[in-house]
């Protein structure tokens, strides 16, 4: 059993998943495997990583799945993962070279008292483009902070993170799978963790963050016929679940618009919306609200 598991799910990727392999044969810590999960692509992505499984100096381990978008990619490699940690890397992104030896040295910082709260071990990435650092570095003391009193901190140190996740908590909050879209965000998930958990921050950096890719997620170009759809989701689940986070967390005052221009957007209904809110008072503001989204489409031109 490695101590960390490497995870990629993986969509057409054989242009960019030679980056992915070539940080990890270039990592200082060598007890690691990974795993490649293929969600249907068509462009020689098994042959590519049957040839790695040849070379390579750690374990890789293949499976093919038909294609339901990267959260069931996630969902399916939960079943077969046997490490104790799980460190998702994207099919664009790399790894610095010392990523996975002070993954290993954050979790063992963490003392045995204090190790069932911590559900991550969260570190920074670095914009390969610009060479610095993605949003800025957590503050001194994150870690002495519990629960509610931790995360008011985390949301204000916003963009990607770098997250070593344990295998147990990840079994035990999978993705949600929606019929209408193949793109969920991974907030959803990750959020209703935090609920639960504290995160073991550190600005130490291990992912190198790629854009380059035209068909990368953060393009913007991935899903974008469902995009509104996959929104609408997401600002259902910060309205339903974190409500109680509105006096701090930006994401929920601006749920409560984005999730009726969403609606409007994604062509679902009022009466759908009303009965997808959890309480009374949530359905009064989303429907004040209504006009505010309609006059936001308009001014921005989006077609409907």
């Amino acid at each position: 059993m490695p101590y960390i598991t490497v995870l990629t799910p993986t969509y057409n990727r054989v242009h960019t998943l030679p980056r992915v392999f070539d940080s990890l044969c270039k990592q200082e810590f060598s007890d690691f495997d990974w795993v490649v999960v293929d969600d249907g692509s068509t462009d020689g992505t098994k042959e590519l990583i049957e040839g790695y499984q040849k070379t390579a100096t750690f374990p890789i381990s293949y499976y093919y799945k038909e294609n339901g978008g990267k959260h069931t990619a996630i969902n399916y490699a939960l079943d077969v993962i046997e490490s104790p940690y799980v460190h998702i890397i994207d099919s664009d992104d790399a790894l610095t070279d010392n990523a996975l030896s002070l993954i290993k040295k954050n979790w063992e910082k963490i003392s045995p008292e204090d190790y069932d709260r911590f559900w991550c071990v969260s570190g920074l990435c670095f914009d390969s483009q610009t060479g610095e650092l993605v949003g800025k570095p957590f503050p001194p003391g994150i870690n002495d902070l519990k629960g509610r009193a931790q995360h008011k901190v985390i949301v204000k140190y916003p963009k990607d993170k770098s997250c070593c996740r344990k295998l147990s908590v990840l079994q035990e909050f999978p993705f949600p799978v929606f019929p209408d879209t193949k793109f969920v965000s991974e907030g959803m998930v990750w959020e209703k963790i935090n609920k639960k958990y504290d995160q073991y921050c550190t600005n130490d950096v291990f992912r190198i963050y790629y854009t380059d890719s035209p068909d990368s997620l953060a393009a913007g170009k991935m899903h974008s016929s469902t995009r509104w759809r996959t929104y609408y989701y997401v600002s259902l689940f910060f309205l339903n679940e974190c409500f109680d986070q509105i006096t701090y967390n930006k994401k929920i005052l601006r749920a409560l618009l984005s999730v009726s221009r969403c609606a409007m957007l994604s062509h679902t209904g009022i009466n759908e919306l009303m009965h997808g809110l959890n309480a009374w008072y949530k359905r009064v503001l989303v429907f004040l609200g209504y006009p505010i989204a309609w006059v936001i489409i308009k001014f921005q031109r989006i077609p409907y």
